[in-house]
């Protein structure tokens, strides 16, 4: 698709300058600060686990194995390759998101009127609600497309590549097919667009997501809160009540298990909310340490025509 602000070659610079810029752009998952973070983290996990940093560095590093170096090339080439979305589909993202926009103003029309044209809020108040329901939307819509991929044979033919790993690393946390990866992307900006149109309206007037360094403050935040540690052995856990409501690394470990009987859990990435409203939260034991890969059935029990909620399940 071109339109005359969009240069497909243009986007692929942009997309090759980014990769250069992994480290040091705030928008990036690999931003240093974050790298930091997944440092502080696993202290803190071996801190809680009695302070035996050499045994818990022995878990949260189990690269001894040539298995271990036969899928990073792997997990990187995906990685590569599903960061050039964001710019190479921009156009139809964009449009995607400004039918969520639209929906979202349509719903709130009826109770709230037309916003006034042209007018917009720089409140930081609204500007947080707007950053918080955009931010939320996309997760709720990324819990449920990340359910229907584990819930359709078609679909989790394709989703079963990125539970394959026996070793989980950061870098795992990309390893998807690209048609996958667009369609979790799609769902997620559409719901983003959704939850601005939704704030707009009620406010009555245009309001932007509030951002720290240029991005929407609460994915900064996010990216900062240990994310790469969900996808590693470091089991850092949340206490019991925040885990009904955020999602700890241990927990999006549990969706990695090879175990049967955590299949069809945790499929939230960020809002743990999610899967306790749907019946898909499991909380572990603090001391639980999981063996990862497809196992020995190589296929999810929804993919075998489990039901979706069924326990004891899991992702």
């Amino acid at each position: 698709m071109t339109r005359p602000d969009y240069d497909p070659l243009t986007a692929v610079w942009n997309w090759l300058a980014s990769l250069a810029g992994i480290l040091t752009d705030p928008g990036s998952p690999f931003w240093w600060p974050t790298l930091i973070a997944a440092v502080v983290g696993f202290a803190i996990a071996a801190a809680l686990a009695g302070g035996n940093w050499r045994a818990a560095r022995a878990e949260a590093l189990p690269c001894a194995s040539a298995r271990f170096w036969r899928q990073l090339p792997v997990d990187l080439s995906f990685m590569v390759v599903n960061s050039a979305i964001p710019f190479l589909a921009a156009p139809v993202l964009l449009i995607v998101s400004a039918m969520g926009a639209t929906i979202g103003y349509l719903l709130m029309l009826p109770i709230f009127g037309a916003p006034e044209t042209g007018t917009r809020i720089e409140a930081a108040a609204a500007m947080a609600l707007a950053g918080f329901i955009a931010f939320a939307a996309g997760d709720f819509a990324l819990y449920w497309s990340h359910r229907l991929f584990h819930r359709f044979p078609l679909l989790w033919r394709a989703h079963r590549l990125h539970h394959a790993p026996e070793f989980l690393t950061p870098i795992t946390a990309f390893r998807f097919w690209p048609q996958e990866q667009v369609v979790h992307i799609i769902g997620a900006v559409f719901m983003s667009g959704l939850g601005m149109g939704l704030v707009a309206t009620m406010l009555g007037a245009s309001v932007g997501p509030l951002t720290l360094l240029g991005v929407n403050v609460f994915s900064l935040v996010w990216n900062l809160a240990f994310s790469h540690l969900r996808h590693s052995h470091v089991a850092l856990a949340f206490p019991r009540w925040l885990s009904h409501i955020l999602v700890s690394p241990q927990m999006h470990q549990v969706h990695h298990s090879a175990d049967p009987r955590h299949h069809d859990r945790n499929y939230a990435t960020v809002f743990a909310l999610w899967d306790w409203m749907f019946g898909s939260l499991y909380i572990p034991d603090p001391k639980e340490r999981f063996r990862f890969g497809l196992g020995e059935a190589e296929a999810a029990p929804a993919a075998q025509g489990a039901p979706a909620g069924a326990a004891p399940a899991a992702h």
